[in-house]
C-alpha cells in the first residue's frame, strides 16, 4: 500500500488506511510505503506483521513554517510532491500488486512511476476527487493543469480505480471518456470497526440526565456549524422548557473564522481534542450524532464522510445535515435517520423539536448498526477485487 497518510498521523485518510490494513492482512502479506511524520495519535498503532517504510517528508517539523512551505509548493504541485519524487527502497523488492490511497494525489504519483518502472497490476482508490473537487476551485491555473495532467495519468494507467460514492465515479467517467473508467472501477463506501466501539460509556453528571447531540470532526473552510447552531436556536425558542435539558459537544478543531459562532451559541457547547478512540467512545456516549457537510452548488453531495461510517458503527440516532440528494443522504434515510439541506435552517429547528419531544417522551435514541458498512464486509470486497486482478494478470 502506498498512502502518504498513515498511522500515528490523525486525520480521516490515516484512520482509513489503519481499518483497511488491519483487515487486509489476513489475506495477504503486506507492505505500508508512507511518509515520516510526527507522531499525533499512539493508539493507532499498526500490526506487527505489516512491513513499514516511512519516506522523510523534506519539510519542517515545526507547524507554522510546513504550513508556509506547503501553501508555496501548493501553488504550482501538490504539497506533498517533494515526498512523492523519491524511490523507496521497497521498489527493489518483489511486489505482485500496487495499491495506492488518496487523498492527498501524491500516494497516486508514487504509485504511477512504481507501476511504469515495473508494470504491476495496480488500483488507485479516491477518497475525494482530486483535480476537480469542488472545493479547491481557488487553486492556481498552474496547480490545476498539475492536477489534471497526473490524474489523467493516473486514470489512464491504474488498472483498477475505487471510489466512495457513485456520484464521483460518475463525475470521473464523465471527465475521461476516452478512458473505460466504468469498467475498471468500483464503488467501496468507507467503513467501521464495530469491536473498537466500547459497549457503555458513562456520561459525566453534568450532562447525565440531558439530551445529548454530538459533532465530531473539524469545522474548516465551508464546513460551519452554523446551520446547526441556527436551527439549534429555533428549536429552543420553539421548547424553551429544554433550554436545561440540552447539550451540545464539539470534538475536533474549529477554524478560528468559527471560533465566534460557536461563543454566542444559544447553549454553552462543550468543546475539546480527543484521540480517534476516544472520539468512538463520544460517539456511543451521544444521544444525537450530528453530520455537517458543506452546501454543494448543485444540491447532489458527491463527497461521503468517513465520520457518517462511524457514526453508523456506534448505533446512535443521526441528524444529517447534508445536501438531500447524494450518496451521504441515500444511506442516511435508507438507516432511518433525518435528513436536512444546510439551507433550510427551518427544517435542521424542526427536526430538533422533534427529537426533543421524543426526549421528553422517554424515547430511545439508540438504533441497530447496518454491518454491511463494517470493515470485515466492505475489505472483503477489496480482496475480492485485488484477487481478481492478480488472477487476471497471470493469464496474460
Amino acid at each position: 500500500m502506498i498512502s502518504y497518510h498513515a498511522p500515528p498521523v490523525l486525520n480521516a485518510e490515516s484512520i482509513l488506511v489503519w481499518k483497511t490494513l488491519k483487515v487486509l492482512r489476513t489475506w495477504f502479506h503486506l507492505r505500508l510505503v508512507t511518509a515520516s511524520v510526527p507522531s499525533a495519535d499512539t493508539t493507532l498503532t499498526l500490526p506487527d506483521d505489516i512491513e513499514v517504510e516511512r519516506l522523510p517528508t523534506w519539510m519542517p517539523s515545526a507547524y507554522k513554517p510546513r504550513r508556509a512551505l506547503e501553501k508555496i509548493i501548493g501553488r504550482f504541485a501538490d504539497e506533498a510532491w517533494l515526498w512523492a519524487r523519491q524511490a523507496p527502497a521497497s521498489m527493489k523488492v518483489p511486489v505482485d500488486l500496487l495499491y495506492s490511497r488518496s487523498q492527498p494525489g501524491a500516494s497516486h504519483l508514487l504509485a504511477l512511476r512504481w507501476k511504469l518502472r515495473t508494470g504491476k497490476p495496480w488500483i488507485a482508490q479516491f477518497s475525494d476527487p482530486w483535480a476537480h473537487n469542488p472545493y479547491h476551485a481557488g487553486r492556481t491555473p498552474r496547480r490545476k493543469a498539475f492536477d489534471e495532467a497526473n490524474e489523467r495519468a493516473v486514470v489512464a494507467k491504474a488498472d483498477a480505480l475505487i471510489f466512495p460514492t457513485k456520484e464521483i465515479l460518475e463525475q470521473y467517467i464523465h471527465l475521461y471518456p476516452h478512458v473505460p473508467v466504468a469498467d475498471k472501477s468500483m464503488v467501496l463506501p468507507h467503513h467501521f470497526m464495530p469491536e473498537l466501539y466500547p459497549e457503555r460509556v458513562e456520561r459525566p453528571a453534568e450532562i447525565a440526565d440531558k439530551l445529548l447531540f454530538a459533532y465530531l470532526g473539524d469545522f474548516y473552510g465551508q464546513r460551519s456549524p452554523e446551520p446547526f447552531l441556527a436551527g439549534l436556536e429555533k428549536a429552543l425558542a420553539a421548547r424553551p422548557d429544554m433550554r436545561q435539558r440540552v447539550a451540545v459537544e464539539f470534538y475536533g478543531n474549529v477554524e478560528s473564522k468559527f471560533e465566534p459562532l460557536v461563543a454566542r451559541a444559544p447553549i454553552p457547547i462543550r468543546k475539546g481534542r480527543v484521540s480517534y478512540l476516544d472520539s468512538l467512545a463520544r460517539m456511543r456516549q451521544a444521544d444525537v450524532l450530528v453530520l455537517i457537510d458543506a452546501p454543494s452548488a448543485t444540491g447532489r453531495n458527491p463527497f461521503l464522510a468517513s465520520k457518517l461510517i462511524d457514526y453508523l458503527g456506534a448505533g446512535r440516532k443521526i441528524l444529517g445535515i447534508t445536501d438531500v440528494e447524494g450518496t451521504a443522504a441515500d444511506i442516511l434515510r435508507a438507516e432511518g435517520h433525518p435528513v436536512v439541506s444546510p439551507r433550510d435552517v427551518d427544517g435542521i429547528a424542526s427536526v430538533m423539536v422533534a427529537l426533543m419531544d421524543a426526549y421528553q417522551r422517554g424515547e430511545s435514541f439508540s438504533v441497530p448498526v447496518p454491518m454491511a458498512y463494517s470493515s470485515e464486509e466492505v475489505v472483503a470486497k477489496l480482496a475480492a477485487r485485488m484477487e481478481r486482478l492478480l488472477g487476471e494478470t497471470h493469464m496474460k
